[in-house]
């Protein structure tokens, strides 16, 4: 906890408060959509921050824009990719069990 703690508050200064609290929570919430499972959701955790994170930096050199910014809008997409498409979850998946529940219902 206080690696975390110094890692934050030396990230707060480079890349400012709305980007780090989004490398914070973002890869977790899509873990967490994705699987129930602590162990799971860890590892699923770290993998997402690190596909954010190189993503991220080579869509950033290539636009020549923010890295941080691309960085955290890569997880952002990645977030968006799981909120539809969750297994247990997600808007997609919902709406097509619903409409499979009410076909069979007829």
């Amino acid at each position: 906890m206080g690696m975390v703690s110094v890692t934050i508050v030396a990230s707060f200064d480079s890349v400012g408060s709305i980007l780090v609290v989004g490398m914070l929570i973002i890869p977790a919430t899509t873990a967490y959509m994705l699987t129930e499972k602590l162990n799971r959701m860890i590892l699923i955790s770290m993998g997402i921050g690190v596909l954010s994170t190189l993503m991220g930096y080579y869509i950033a050199v290539m636009l020549d824009a923010s890295i941080a910014g691309c960085m955290v809008s890569v997880a952002g997409a990645i977030f968006g990719l799981a909120f539809l498409f969750s297994p247990n979850q997600g808007l997609v998946t919902t709406y097509m069990k619903r409409r499979r529940l009410s076909a069979e219902r007829r």
